[in-house]
């Protein structure tokens, strides 16, 4: 499974895929319930406490205004980024463009598709003498 850097997620929107809880800066006290399929906000931070992460929202302008958070506990099970699919794809470009800087575009598409290269001239080579084989078998 593909693994994303938390501040990856910054700025972008959390649902709810499952009843969840937000809790206020004591991380004790629920301030909040999500219902399934319910728009929890936009993630503006996380902190980790005790190896687990939480995401930072605001619930209103007001508590972003006063500097109020609410936090939402990171668990796949229960929370939703829609957005993930495109950030994995842009991880996924941003490595590619990073080996094909490092390697040079040739080395790395060499490396790349070499092995289906050689493998469809084998193919090739090998192919006339197995549909004969099979036609002179019948």
């Amino acid at each position: 499974m593909d693994t994303v850097n938390i501040s990856k997620l910054i700025d972008h929107d959390l649902y709810a895929k499952a009843n969840i809880n937000a809790f206020d800066s004591t991380l004790k006290t629920v301030k909040n319930t999500f219902k399934k399929g319910d728009y929890i906000g936009k993630i503006y931070s996380y902190i980790v406490r005790d190896g687990i992460i939480y995401y930072m929202i605001y619930l209103s302008y007001y508590d972003y205004e006063n500097f109020i958070p609410t936090f939402v506990k990171h668990d796949p099970a229960t929370i939703d980024v829609p957005d993930l699919r495109d950030i994995l794809e842009k991880i996924k470009n941003e490595k590619e463009l990073a080996a094909i800087e490092e390697q040079g575009s040739v080395t790395y598409y060499t490396r790349k598709y070499l092995p289906y290269i050689i493998g469809a001239v084998v193919l090739a080579i090998a192919l006339p003498s197995i549909i004969k084989s099979f036609k002179n078998g019948k």
